[in-house]
């Protein structure tokens, strides 16, 4: 396999001809089975950084060099990641800092980690075995761990993660590929979390390994205090957009339930039917109105348009919401009828319904309207 480090520069000119020729004389040779190329993506660096990288890449051909304006670390990285998946053919690729914070020669246990079958590797200082500068005060302490870590890991609900906001990792391009990188929701250090949140969420298995991070020792450290804002920002984002769907998901469920509740309630009260009869009844046509709203609204961005689609889709939607109703849903009110009694019939619905509420989303989002991942 191919495997692509990127190493983002702007006036690194003091630290990146040492980095390149250390992962070339010294890393490089420990990994065997694969074939290693650097990608350096600088940001029009004003301080002949791109000369230093030249200088090297005489004496080393698989350095290549690509420029971008200053747009931000984050910008910079998606430039760079598409660049290694079409024009390099990176099989994967590790984002890895010029200034030696992240010491080069960890690459070789990242890459012995996707070996073992992992398709994201995290270079951890959050897990034992994994340490943060000793030469950092309190405040920058806390505003690392609790402030990114922490925060990133409760309000995204990765627990199972605990280096969320670390810069040091290998993505398998497999994965990489279906992440928006155009529209990553930061273009600074945030992006990072970003796309942690989405190849995550695809089920991408993840290890992570224990790395020192070290203080800086030559030029300056460009991270400032709008970066945790930005943090911030990106994550309560990240979680009101998996809460969106969820939300409309909810209020066309709930227009349903009104309708076969209504039923429902008509039926055994008025007409005098088999509790279970009345609700096959109401969720026939709670069926097709949560369908029709669920694909105009909820699902929008899957929105079924041709009229073959459509009614193929609801077949599908019918079989599925059916069997839901029918197992589930039904089936409760069936056994709580039978052995609990008729008397609270529509507390049995009310439960079945929530058991319900999870196999239909789950359904909805993977087979129904399951979006095309978009590949960068």
């Amino acid at each position: 396999m191919k495997i692509v480090v990127i190493i983002p520069t702007y006036n690194e000119k003091e630290n990146i001809s040492r980095m390149l020729v250390t992962l070339e004389k010294e890393v490089f040779p420990q990994i065997k089975n694969h074939e290693m190329s650097i990608l350096v993506a600088d940001d029009k660096s004003p301080d002949g950084t791109q000369d230093e990288v030249k200088k090297v890449a005489k004496d080393y051909k698989n350095i290549e060099l690509i420029e971008g304006n200053k747009e931000g670390l984050g910008a910079a990285y998606a430039r760079a990641m598409k660049y290694a998946m079409n024009k390099m053919g990176g099989g994967a690729v590790i984002e890895l800092d010029a200034d030696f914070q992240h010491d080069p020669h960890d690459v070789v246990r990242l890459v012995a980690a996707m070996d073992e079958g992992y398709d994201y590797v995290i270079g951890s200082r959050y897990v034992p075995g994994g340490k943060i500068p000793k030469e950092w005060g309190f405040y920058r302490k806390f505003i690392s761990f609790y402030g990114g870590s922490v925060f990133g890991r409760a309000v995204l609900w990765l627990w199972g993660i605990h280096d969320v906001t670390s810069g040091y990792k290998l993505t398998r391009t497999e994965y990489l590929k279906k992440v928006d990188l155009d529209h990553l929701y930061s273009k600074y250090y945030a992006y990072k979390i970003h796309i942690l949140h989405d190849i995550v969420k695809m089920g991408a298995k993840v290890k992570e390994v224990p790395i020192i991070f070290y203080e800086r020792q030559k030029g300056s450290s460009k991270i400032e205090q709008k970066d945790l804002f930005d943090s911030f920002y990106v994550v309560l984002r990240l979680r009101v957009m998996d809460s969106e769907k969820f939300i409309k998901f909810l209020v066309v469920g709930g227009v349903g339930f009104i309708l076969n509740a209504v039923i429902l309630r008509l039926g055994v009260e008025y007409v005098h039917w088999n509790p279970s009869i009345a609700n096959l009844a109401g969720a026939a046509l709670a069926i097709f109105s949560n369908y029709n709203f669920n694909n105009l609204w909820t699902f929008n961005e899957s929105k079924i348009t041709s009229l073959r689609a459509y009614f193929y889709k609801m077949l599908q939607f019918y079989l599925t919401s059916a069997f839901g109703v029918i197992f589930i849903q039904t089936g409760t009110i069936f056994l709580g009828d039978k052995f609990l009694g008729r008397k609270n019939y529509f507390i049995y619905f009310l439960f079945g319904t929530g058991l319900l509420l999870i196999w239909n989303f789950t359904i909805y989002n993977k087979i129904i309207w399951r979006k095309k991942s978009p590949v960068a």
